[in-house]
C-alpha cells in the first residue's frame, strides 16, 4: 500500500495465479502471444494445436521467463480429441479458469470461386472448434460449480466486408453471434464469454501477403497506414481474461487501431 495506492489489489483482481488457462492455436502468431501473455499473470497454460514441435517451442519459452505451461497436440474440430485434451488437462493442472479459442484458418476467394471443401475448411476451424472447445469446457465448470472466462478471437471482417474474405468473415460473425449466445446462456454460471475483433495483424502466416504489391496497397489505405504487433491486443486480453472483468460479458471489444473506418 503505498499513497493510497494498493497494488495487491490489483494483483488479486488482473492475476490468474494458481489457475489454467487453455490457449488453442498456441504454437504461433496470436496463440503464442496469448500464452506468454496469460503466463505472465501466473496462470499455468494449457497449449492446444495440431503440431506439437510449434507447441513445444511455445512452452519452452514461457518456461524461460519463469512460466508454467503444457502441450496438448489435438484437431480442436474433433469433438473426442477435444474431450481427451480436456480430461487430461483436468488430470495434471490447477481448476480450469480461462479458454482463449484462438485457432483459426484464413481462406481468401471470391464467393464465386469458393468451394465446399474451402467452406468445410473454415467454418470448421474457425466456428465449429469454437463451439465445442467452448461447450466442452463449459460443461466441466458448471458440472464443478466454477466461474470462469472465454474469449473468442473473431476478426474485424465479421462486422466489416473486405474484399475476397466473404467466407472467413462469415466463419466470424457466425463465432461472434454464437459468443453472445454462449454469454447468455451459461451467464447464471459465472461464465463470462466475450469476443475480442482484431484488425490487421502481422504474424508469420500473412507476413509474406502483406509484403507483396497488394498487402503494401492495403496497409497504405489504412488510417495510420501500420499493422499491428501480436500484443496490440495484450490489454483486451488481459482484462476479458481476468477477475475484473466480472461485469463484462457477450460483449466484442475492437482492437483495429481505427482500421474498420476505412472497410467497406
Amino acid at each position: 500500500m503505498t499513497d493510497g495506492f494498493n497494488t495487491e489489489f490489483f494483483a488479486e483482481r488482473f492475476g490468474l495465479r494458481g489457475l489454467t488457462a487453455i490457449v488453442t492455436g498456441a504454437g504461433s502468431g496470436l496463440g503464442r502471444q496469448a500464452a506468454r501473455t496469460l503466463a505472465a499473470t501466473g496462470a499455468h497454460i494449457a497449449l492446444l494445436g495440431r503440431r506439437p514441435e510449434p507447441l513445444q517451442e511455445t512452452a519452452e519459452l514461457i518456461a524461460h521467463v519463469g512460466g508454467t505451461a503444457r502441450a496438448f497436440p489435438v484437431d480442436v474440430a474433433d469433438q473426442e480429441g477435444v474431450r481427451l485434451a480436456l480430461d487430461a488437462i483436468q488430470q495434471c493442472m490447477p481448476p480450469l479458469w480461462a479458454l482463449v479459442n484462438n485457432a483459426g484458418v484464413g481462406g481468401r476467394a471470391a464467393l464465386l470461386d469458393v468451394d465446399e471443401t474451402m467452406f468445410d475448411r473454415v467454418f470448421d476451424v474457425n466456428t465449429k472448434a469454437a463451439l465445442l472447445m467452448s461447450t466442452a469446457f463449459a460443461r466441466r465448470l458448471i458440472d464443478r460449480q466454477l466461474p470462469g472466462r472465454i474469449i473468442n478471437i473473431c476478426s474485424l471482417a465479421a462486422q466489416t466486408h473486405p474484399r475476397h474474405l466473404g467466407i472467413y468473415g462469415a466463419s466470424k460473425a457466425a463465432l461472434e453471434h454464437l459468443t453472445r449466445t454462449m454469454a447468455h446462456e451459461w451467464a447464471s454460471h459465472g461464465i463470462n464469454v466475450n469476443a475480442i475483433n482484431p484488425g490487421y495483424i502481422e504474424t508469420d502466416i500473412n507476413r509474406a501477403m502483406f509484403q507483396s504489391p497488394a498487402g503494401r496497397k492495403i496497409v497504405e489505405g489504412l488510417p495510420r497506414q501500420r499493422l499491428g504487433t501480436p500484443d496490440a491486443l495484450d490489454g483486451a486480453l488481459l482484462m476479458l481474461a481476468s477477475p475484473a472483468s466480472t461485469f463484462t460479458t457477450g460483449s466484442t471489444l475492437v482492437v483495429d487501431d481505427g482500421q474498420r473506418f476505412s472497410m467497406g
